[in-house]
């Protein structure tokens, strides 16, 4: 397994994005349309089943590299409509699989299987090879890496939220929906990018050039 570090699944993510700009001559802007993404850059298939769940694995997802599709699975649904942007970072986590973990000149000979699961029990299943939970672990840590820089690219995201008092919860909700992403997505890019952080307690942490806004 490659090991990948942040800055590189970032600059990948941003290599996509110009990509796509590149196709589509569409400027870059939030949200990010993640459907046309994976189909015009990558070349994925979306579509809804049911998949089948291991034991205490809840399976969001499923990217079956050798057909080129990503399954999202119907068994989850009503989560999906109920937690906005949670469909959305889900099928950019399967773009950065197929970006980051697909070995794309041996699909034939090495057909795989990626699953993805909750963040409590990832999950990777190969037809060729068993995998250890460290490298379960690190394989979707790298996925959810490009999906937040996917969704939030740096550049972009620090702009936008520049239009935003980070020190309310309101304002946090405002620019999730500004995104389209999951509120806990957003609070990590704050992190990850040094805007904000959230404490244990719930209490929100920001930058000198935040508090002064």
């Amino acid at each position: 397994m490659k090991a990948w570090r942040r800055q590189q699944v970032e600059d990948i993510a941003f290599i996509t994005l110009l990509d796509f700009r590149r196709q589509t001559g569409r400027p870059l802007r939030a949200p990010v349309d993640v459907d046309l993404v994976g189909e015009i850059v990558c070349g994925l298939l979306w579509d809804w089943d049911e998949l089948p769940e291991p034991p205490r694995t809840k399976v969001l997802a499923g990217l079956f590299p050798d057909q080129g599709r990503v399954v999202m699975n119907e068994k989850h649904a009503e989560e999906f409509r109920r937690k906005p942007g949670l469909e959305r970072f889900t099928k950019a986590h399967e773009v950065g699989h197929w970006l980051l973990h697909v070995d794309h000149n041996n699909l034939q000979q090495n057909p795989q299987i990626l699953i993805e699961a909750d963040a409590h029990q990832p999950s990777f299943w190969s037809q060729q090879e068993a995998r250890t939970s460290l490298q379960i672990d690190w394989r979707e840590r790298h996925a959810d890496w490009f999906a937040a820089a996917l969704l939030m690219p740096a550049n972009l995201f620090i702009a936008v939220a520049e239009e935003f008092d980070l020190r309310e919860w309101k304002s946090l909700y405002a620019l999730a929906r500004r995104f389209d992403v999951t509120i806990s997505a957003l609070c990590v890019r704050l992190e990850q990018l040094g805007l904000a952080a959230v404490d244990a307690n719930g209490r929100i942490h920001v930058t000198a050039s935040q508090r002064h806004s």
